[in-house]
């Protein structure tokens, strides 16, 4: 049996967690162990599996699949989320 996704993305109930929709790619800035600003990063810094979603000012967006395994690249759930938009 070819597992349906790896140890980086394994949502530990027997299925991946991709597709999901949440935060840009961004980065944290601490002081003292609290953040202090949260930077989002310019949309050529994005990785191959983010679709930002511009009605958000590109601050959200879905992460498509596991860079890893590919885990989620044939989704139907994108698939459909593309027809309603």
């Amino acid at each position: 049996m070819i597992p349906k996704y790896c140890d980086h993305c394994w949502n530990g109930d027997d299925d991946s967690v991709f597709p999901y929709y949440g935060l840009a790619p961004h980065v944290h800035y601490k002081r003292n162990g609290l953040i202090v600003n949260t930077v989002f990063l310019d949309a050529s810094e994005y990785p191959a599996n983010f679709e930002p979603d511009e009605e958000s000012g590109n601050e959200q967006g879905m992460y498509t699949h596991c860079l890893e395994c590919g885990a989620g690249k044939n989704s139907t759930l994108i698939e459909s989320l593309k027809e309603v938009s």
